[in-house]
């Protein structure tokens, strides 16, 4: 995913002209027209930040989730970036973050728009996707897809990561181990050996390749070590030519090069860089939360939980027990929401407190800067406890930020 992903979540630096990404959470409560406004809204976001290549995972996982077959997809990664419109990705980021693919009173709404001699017809998004994925597939699909009577463009197979690795270990290595066993059998000593650490680490062979010559090298002992102990009549009539001092030192040599290749692989594993934990969507971290969206009592409406994963500060209230509750993120990825409880707060610093006068503190909390929170939080006086991270339908977001303090 790009780097202007977090979280799942699309960064906007410049929020303070273009806004955060829209959210669709409670897009049934709005009227018809703030449900347009939305949607033109985010196409001109995710315009600014976003390119048809940054969207186009969306597109295959919305595939994938949507019946279209592995050579579909498959066609549809490997196109060009132009094989689709723009448009394409950033419908199905809306309806991937909970927009409706057609609002119930789209037709009621289209029928009141001006400057129109006959009221438009709106449009399923869900079906203008899959016919701008049909044109594509019709012109860059491997097969036909459904309803195409003919394939314009095939393209190549390409090989799989191991694949490569299983062809250069055939072409680069497996030579040099081959003309040693030629060596031995026209060698009256049989002592010609192989650097195969030092020939490994020259071809910079990755460590899924030393199964294969570990297999290789492991047949070829067997075989020697069989003639070797005269464990089977076969081997012994087959290897006969060889002198037993002969077949001890090559048994030799085959363990010497397997504790090679061993070596070398623990090498190359331990070397290799540990794979970046995926971070969930958040708007698939917070689709079991529940928080309360609104309080008549303090005149307070929460802010999205969708802007909490990977954020530095989070404030909460909790409007039965006066509680508010200061969660500091423990390090740069920011927080997580596991169900729902807050996970990836720092326990020595986040705290919960009972307030005694909750409305002027909250005024205080929400008129301040970053900078500023500090520092009330210092002047409170009441007994600081350490929070559990539990979010209810008690629980108001006050505020949430990405700046850390």
């Amino acid at each position: 995913m790009s780097n202007l992903f977090k979280a799942g979540r699309v960064l906007a630096p410049d929020s303070k002209w273009t806004g955060e990404e829209p959210d669709w959470s409670g897009w049934e409560l709005w009227p018809v027209e703030q449900f347009y406004r939305t949607r033109s809204r985010a196409l001109m976001f995710y315009n600014y930040y976003l390119d048809s290549g940054s969207l186009r995972p969306a597109v295959l996982d919305w595939m994938k989730r949507n019946g279209y077959t592995k050579d579909e997809i498959s066609s549809i990664k490997e196109a060009p970036t132009h094989a689709l419109p723009s448009t394409v990705g950033k419908l199905v980021r809306c309806i991937d973050r909970g927009m409706p693919s057609l609002h119930p009173s789209a037709a009621e709404y289209f029928s009141t728009l001006p400057f129109h001699d006959e009221p438009p017809v709106p449009k399923d998004e869900v079906d203008v996707i899959r016919h701008e994925l049909a044109q594509a597939l019709t012109r860059y699909c491997k097969q036909s897809p459904s309803g195409a009577d003919e394939v314009v463009i095939q393209l190549p197979k390409q090989q799989s990561p191991y694949d490569r690795i299983r062809d250069r270990v055939h072409k680069e290595v497996f030579p040099h181990l081959e003309n040693l066993l030629e060596c031995w059998s026209t060698s009256q000593l049989g002592t010609e050996s192989l650097n195969l650490s030092a020939l490994l680490r020259d071809l910079k062979i990755p460590s899924q390749g030393c199964k294969l010559i570990f297999d290789w090298v492991t047949r070829q002992h067997g075989e020697f070590n069989g003639a070797l102990c005269k464990e089977d009549e076969e081997l012994v009539e087959g290897y006969s030519h060889f002198a037993k001092t002969d077949l001890r030192k090559i048994v030799k040599t085959l363990e010497m090069l397997l504790s090679d290749v061993s070596t070398y692989s623990k090498i190359k594993t331990s070397a290799r860089k540990p794979r970046k934990k995926k971070v969930k969507d958040a708007t698939k971290q917070v689709s079991n939360i529940k928080y309360q969206t609104h309080s008549s009592d303090y005149s307070l409406d929460s802010v999205s939980p969708s802007r909490i994963p990977s954020s530095q500060l989070l404030c909460t209230f909790n409007t039965k027990t006066r509680s508010l509750g200061v969660y500091f993120a423990s390090g740069p990825a920011g927080f997580e929401i596991k169900g729902t409880s807050l996970k990836g707060f720092d326990v020595a610093r986040s705290f919960s407190t009972t307030l005694r006068k909750p409305k002027d503190t909250i005024t205080a909390i929400l008129s301040s800067t970053p900078k500023q929170l500090q520092k009330l939080y210092d002047s409170l006086t009441t007994k600081k406890k350490t929070p559990n991270g539990r979010i209810n339908e008690c629980t108001l977001l006050l505020k949430v930020s990405e700046q850390k303090l």
